[in-house]
């Protein structure tokens, strides 16, 4: 039998040694051989029951070690089961990442690529809108310029036209005059009618007919 039980502490029974005989002759006489044989009987079954329990300690150490052994087996299929997932689990999650950071890079180039043209629109309405001002200011900048020509125009032309009426109005009333002095002289003169068309002051009605 082995002294050990792989790692396992079995415990030992002393081997009981055979005791000397007390009845035995001091010098070395006959001994007393039924009682020898009758204690080293005892001490044969003694060391075979010893012996039998050392034989189930050791059976029962080397289950204990096998099945601890199974169990170690068993760990390590499961430490290997869980490396194996969580390397599954750990690939999967790098590939989602990569994923989603690629996608998300992509949107945002999109994003970018929108505020640039936003931007671009932005800043060619407000040129179109800058120019349309300043067309619409040059419009109105020329209009009242021809307001105020046409305005200066008109001031100018009533100004002629007053001067125009005052002396038509001079001439009718130096004509009035005369015309008035005369009928005062000759009493015997034509109406007034007659008179006027002398001057050119009223039309003649058969050629306006």
């Amino acid at each position: 039998f082995g002294s050990s039980c792989e790692g396992y502490s079995c415990p030992r029974s002393p081997v009981m040694a055979p005791k000397p005989n007390p009845k035995a002759a001091p010098g070395g006489g006959e001994e007393n051989w039924p009682e020898l044989n009758m204690k080293l009987e005892i001490q044969i079954k003694v060391l075979k029951q010893q012996m039998f329990m050392r034989d189930e300690q050791i059976a029962s150490c080397r289950k204990e070690t096998a099945d601890g052994k199974k169990q170690c087996e068993h760990l390590d299929k499961s430490f290997a089961a869980e490396m194996e997932t969580r390397r599954e689990v750990t690939h999967e999650m790098g590939r989602q990442y990569m994923e989603m950071q690629e996608s998300f890079n992509e949107r945002i180039t999109a994003l970018q690529e929108d505020v640039a043209a936003s931007k671009a629109e932005i800043e060619d309405v407000q040129r179109t809108a800058e120019r349309t001002r300043i067309e619409k200011d040059d419009k109105i900048n020329q209009q009242d310029e021809e307001i105020k020509t046409l305005t200066a125009k008109m001031e100018s032309m009533a100004f002629e036209f007053a001067d125009m009426l005052k002396s038509t109005l001079d001439k009718m009333s130096q004509r009035i005059e005369v015309t008035h002095s005369s009928w005062d002289r000759d009493a015997g003169k034509p109406p007034l009618m007659n008179r006027l068309k002398e001057f050119s002051l009223a039309d003649d009605p058969a050629s306006s007919g």
